[in-house]
Formats: C-alpha cells, structure tokens, sequence
C-alpha cells in the first residue's frame, strides 16, 4: 500500500501524437544504423517522459518508476485503484518509501514481486503474476525502473493469457516502442525468451490459440 509523495514530480501522461511520432523515428534511426548512442538518448526519453502507456484502456496501464505525484496524477486521470511493483520490495529506499506513502493516502492496492530484467521467469512465477494480474482492482498500474522489460513482459502476459489475443500480437508490448532493447550486449532478453516459454507450454503443442505458436523471426 502507499502514503504522500514529492508534490515537485511531474505527473504521469500518455503519449501524445506527436511525441509517440518522434520517438518512433528515433527508433527508426537505431535500426538504420546510428547505434548504441542513439538508442540511449531514445531509452532516456521514454524514461523522461515516464514511458506511461494503456495496455488495455481504463483496465491495465505500464510505466517507469512512477514518484508520489505520478501516482497521484494516474489516480485522477485513469481511476488507477491498484499498482504492481515489479522492482520488488526495497523498504528503505527512497523510491519505494514514496510509493507505499502515495499508495496508503490514495487507498490504492499494492503488490510487490520482484524480477529480474536479465533472467528467465519461471511458469511459477508467470502464475503468480497472472493471479494478480486477473485479482488485482482494476484499472492496474504496473510498472517497474524504466517501463521497457519486465513491464513488457507482464504486459505482454496479460493480452496473451487474460485477453486471449494473438501470441505475435502480445509480443508487441516487448519492442523497442517502449524502449525493450534484447540485442546486442544486452541480457534483457530473457524477457522475450521467458514469454514464449510460456506460450510454449500453455498451449502443449496445440499452437497459439491464434495460429502463432513459436516467436516471430
């Protein structure tokens, strides 16, 4: 649960037309060719910019780290009642101490589990996760540091599991849209690899429900 923020944060804010247009070419550029600094400075804006998106609009939002205010704003503008913290829970720490505060003042539910954006998450856990996801109050906020993979990955679990869409249409929410970079260095693609072991082995050699068993290539 939470209690009063830093009334100095920004408040959470979808995307706007023509910001989501910018970081889209931004993204562009990185697959063109311009590298490694390019897509920092397009992780730092999507962060900046608190990666807040509707994965399912008035029932499921995603975002980086929201602060007091950020919580405070999600409450006022989408009914947000419940928050999934996917950092885990780090008592003590200013951002998590922030959160619980808002969370008791705004009466919102509070869940913790922790993941790691760099290793595989087991089907226990991908249980567990769904369970909140289908008990939770709705509208749900989940987020984790920067809204890019683990929230992805939950994201992505719930329009496959919950709302029954397309194995390939869920995976969308693990994209480089929202700043989700498995390449390269980068160990953040157990996200991508723990979504599809479950696709795998919910559908039992039946295939996807939609006709995409096995990722994309």
């Amino acid at each position: 649960m939470t209690a009063p923020a830093a009334d100095a944060a920004r408040p959470i804010r979808p995307a706007k037309p023509i910001a989501l247009a910018l970081r889209l070419l931004k993204v562009a550029a990185v697959t063109v060719g311009l590298g490694g600094i390019s897509l920092g400075a397009y992780s730092g804006v999507l962060i900046w910019d608190d990666n807040f998106h509707a994965v399912r609009a008035g029932v499921l939002y995603r975002s980086a780290q929201p602060s007091g205010a950020d919580l405070r704003s999600a409450a006022q503008r989408h009914g947000i009642r419940s928050v999934l913290n996917l950092r885990g829970a780090n008592p003590g720490s200013a951002w998590y101490d922030e959160e619980i505060a808002a969370s008791r003042a705004l009466g919102l539910v509070h869940y913790d589990y922790a993941l790691s954006a760099r290793r595989f998450v087991t089907g226990r856990q991908i249980g567990d996760l769904i369970a909140i996801l289908r008990a939770a109050p709705k509208p749900l906020l989940i987020h984790c540091m920067s809204g890019a993979d683990r929230a992805g990955l939950v994201a992505a679990l719930y329009r496959y599991a919950v709302m029954g869409v397309s194995a390939a249409d869920a995976d969308r929410e693990l994209s480089l849209v929202y700043g989700h970079f498995p390449y390269l260095t980068s160990r953040t693609g157990a996200m991508d690899r723990s979504f599809w072991a479950y696709v795998r082995d919910s559908t039992a050699g039946q295939g996807d429900h939609n006709g995409q068993g096995s990722p994309p290539h």
